[in-house]
């Protein structure tokens, strides 16, 4: 099983919280990786995170999230944004809007077609894996990808 960090479950397994959603979603992920699952998040999830935890961090001065976030890299793989990403992405995005089914505004550079790209050329590379990306907002994934929330995905 490969399951696929979005920005929303990234954040939470970052969090400085010990408490409600971050705790489980925290004992969720070393579940996952106490059964060999392969874990991984992409660099796109890891700016998105980084950059609420800097501002954050400026409003009330705290490292711990960001010190999360980089112990994260020792156990997850970060997916780079390659040029067949964002190919890929591209793609997904104009036939989305071709078909009147956008998943953001025209001008937003639109993360949920980029991890949906990444997703899907994860299951080109690992041809018989299951592969689901884990998230806390099913809607426009699904469009494109195996996405269910954590809760559901158990290995």
């Amino acid at each position: 099983m490969i399951v696929l960090l979005d920005t929303s479950i990234l954040g939470l397994v970052a969090s400085p919280s010990q408490k409600g959603e971050a705790k489980l979603c925290k004992r969720w992920l070393y579940q996952l990786l106490a059964r060999s699952a392969y874990v991984v998040t992409s660099d796109l999830c890891d700016y998105e995170v980084r950059r609420g935890l800097l501002l954050a961090s400026l409003r009330h001065p705290s490292v711990e999230g960001l010190n999360n976030l980089n112990e994260l890299s020792n156990i997850l793989d970060f997916l780079p944004l390659t040029p067949s990403v964002m190919k890929c992405a591209a793609q997904l995005w104009a036939e989305s809007r071709y078909l009147g089914q956008p998943t953001a505004d025209e001008k937003n550079i639109d993360g949920d077609v980029i991890i949906a790209a990444q997703w899907q050329l994860l299951k080109e590379e690992y041809r018989g894996q299951y592969i689901v990306i884990a998230t806390t907002n099913v809607k426009h994934l699904q469009r494109f990808a195996e996405a269910k929330t954590w809760q559901e995905i158990r290995f």
